[in-house]
């Protein structure tokens, strides 16, 4: 028997919403705009901020800062910039509060489970895989992880090697969390030019809408044509390459690239999880792992870490020789 107060519909645009991505970047070209400033973006303007990236405030003590004013919800800045994105550009209906964003993160995840990338090197599949209508979790789990933690401790490492570091490129960025802790804790962001490079997903999109007024900040499509290989129109400082490696197509290639981009002495930031191809990581992320760290070990200095074969890697810091 039909209900007929039950409105039957396969999508709607709450808890069930399918986005067209490349329709999403259609209406909504990441391209910079003839109007942006070298400034910070509107996520790292409030009073907080100026706190958060204060001299005169020990590192450790603005890291507090930044971590209980999250936890507490009076710094609530990374979701109005979700909010305002989720119903101006995804078209979603309007999120009441914090709580609708919880929600809706934990429906997605439910949702996402059992997506993965099939065993091939085609890059089409490659990319069809990161742009389901369920990979909207990704989009939800990096802004919460963005609103629960930060990257201070991986900047930290940037400028503890390369102190003048100025031309960095975040690769396989999502949402672009280091980029974004560099705003929300240096004011030296605006004076360097920083690179955000991803394939054409949902969190990617994010990614260069929240950076949308900085001048400074360029985001790059990483193209299926290309073999989804690092490009860059300048030469680099650092690189950072995290929780990327295991999901690439490439990554033996993608390596030697990075290898070519940075300048002598430039950092490659990198950790590599030793996985079994399941899910998201790929085949070749498994396959080729031991030749990237072999490749690693030959071409570059070891500053931090330890380029381990038997085992999931952390934080590794190495120098361009």
């Amino acid at each position: 028997m039909t209900d007929i107060f039950i409105r039957k519909s396969e999508y709607n645009q709450f808890d069930n919403l399918k986005v067209d991505i490349n329709k999403i970047y259609r209406d909504f070209p990441i391209t910079p705009k003839s109007n942006t400033l070298n400034t910070f973006p509107p996520f790292a303007r409030t009073r907080l901020h100026k706190l958060y990236r204060s001299r005169f405030i020990p590192s450790a003590h603005r890291i507090f800062l930044h971590r209980l004013m999250r936890q507490i919800g009076i710094d609530l800045s990374w979701f109005q910039e979700f909010s305002a994105y989720w119903s101006q550009v995804l078209r979603g209906r309007p999120l009441w509060g914090v709580q609708d964003f919880y929600f809706l993160r934990n429906l997605y995840r439910v949702k996402f489970s059992a997506n993965q990338v099939p065993d091939t090197e085609d890059v089409a599949t490659h990319l069809e895989a990161w742009q389901r209508p369920e990979v909207i979790y990704q989009l939800f789990h990096q802004v919460y992880k963005e609103a629960t933690r930060d990257e201070f401790a991986v900047l930290d490492l940037l400028f503890k090697y390369r102190k003048n570091a100025r031309k960095i490129l975040e690769f396989g960025c999502a949402t672009a969390p280091i980029a974004t802790s560099l705003f929300e804790f240096y004011l030296s962001a605006r004076r360097m030019d920083i690179y955000i490079s991803d394939i054409k997903t949902l969190a990617f999109h994010y990614a260069a809408y929240k950076f949308r007024q900085s001048l400074n900040v360029t985001p790059v499509l990483l193209l299926p044509e290309n073999n989804f290989l690092p490009v860059s129109p300048e030469p680099l400082d650092a690189i950072f390459c995290m929780a990327v490696f295991e999901h690439l197509n490439q990554p033996l290639e993608a390596i030697k690239s990075f290898h070519e981009l940075l300048v002598s002495g430039g950092l490659l930031i990198l950790d590599y999880i030793k996985g079994d191809g399941a899910g998201l990581d790929t085949e070749q992320g498994v396959l080729q792992r031991d030749l990237v760290l072999d490749y690693a070990l030959q071409n570059f200095e070891v500053l931090l870490g330890n380029l381990s074969h038997d085992k999931s890697m952390g934080t590794t810091v190495l120098r361009k020789k």
